[in-house]
């Protein structure tokens, strides 16, 4: 058990990598298209990016605010020996929650749609630790 949740946690790690990359490449397509000097990145400031660029940028900051409640959340099963496999298919649920946002977020930018993506995974972050706590007892 404990090693599947480290490969959900692993690819989930790996997917924030991949969306860096994204992020740098569509950086890299907006200078070389002259929408926006180099010296921008400088200071973050003087003529503002994109809306893509922006899209992006946003996109891999939300990596680390409630997927770190998943890491830490995963974690604490992991470290308190307390994982099932109830754990891991919420895991996995979360992780494609977070996938189906990038897909909106990245793609349509459905305000309505991404909102229900984002409560979606914390919904399944509040089970965790639902789960988490009644363990305790």
């Amino acid at each position: 058990m404990k090693h599947q949740l480290i490969y959900v946690m692993s690819f989930y790690v790996f997917y924030i990598g991949c969306i860096l990359i994204y992020m740098f490449l569509t950086r890299v397509r907006a200078v070389k298209n002259s929408q926006v000097s180099l010296g921008y990145f400088r200071t973050y400031s003087g003529i503002g990016l994109p809306d893509k660029v922006i899209a992006v940028g946003r996109h891999f900051d939300n990596q680390f605010q409630v997927p770190i409640l998943f890491l830490i959340t995963i974690s604490s099963h992991l470290s308190i020996n307390l994982a099932n496999n109830f754990t891991l298919l919420l895991s996995w649920a979360f992780v494609i929650s977070r996938c189906f946002h990038s897909y909106i977020h990245l793609g349509s930018n459905n305000v309505k749609l991404r909102v229900i993506a984002y409560a979606i995974g914390w919904f399944f972050i509040l089970l965790l630790w639902i789960q988490l706590l009644s363990f305790s007892f």
